[in-house]
């Protein structure tokens, strides 16, 4: 049995820890190789030109339930639900990606999606939705957190 403290840490801290393995490879990529970070952003996603308040409740808030709904609790649970897990984790995984994609983001952050949609499936398939969410949220929260201290 998961107790509530454990089913609620362990998702915000995977969601954390995701955020920070995953700056500092683009930290270290962006370095190597700038040229990668037009193919990276793209034109960047709608929010991205919005006050910061606006960016905040979308990226912390609005995001997180969304995505998190779509990607994890409609296509992957309808993977999980023919016991095809594997494929499930894929597929969500890359719709999460594209999604990014669609929303102004250039084609190396799809696949930078993919490996964070991975981790927030894995989180689903033990946690279920809030946990997914949850990781999501706290990834999310990071990199606004970074981003005040960074500016």
């Amino acid at each position: 049995m998961i107790s509530r403290s454990e089913r609620v840490f362990i998702p915000l801290m995977v969601g954390v820890l995701t955020f920070l393995v995953n700056f500092s490879i683009l930290t270290y990529i962006f370095s190597a190789f700038p040229w990668i970070v037009s193919l990276f952003f793209g034109k960047g996603s709608w929010w991205v030109y919005q006050p910061f308040s606006v960016k905040v409740f979308y990226v912390v808030g609005i995001a997180p339930v969304v995505e998190e709904i779509i990607h994890r609790r409609i296509v992957l649970q309808f993977f999980l639900s023919r016991n095809l897990l594997i494929f499930g984790l894929v597929v969500s995984s890359l719709t999460f990606g594209v999604h990014h994609v669609i929303f102004g983001w250039g084609w190396l952050k799809a696949v930078d999606m993919f490996f964070v949609g991975l981790v927030f499936g894995i989180v689903y398939t033990k946690y279920k939705l809030l946990g997914s969410w949850l990781s999501h949220f706290s990834n999310n929260l990071m990199s606004i957190l970074f981003t005040i201290l960074m500016s």
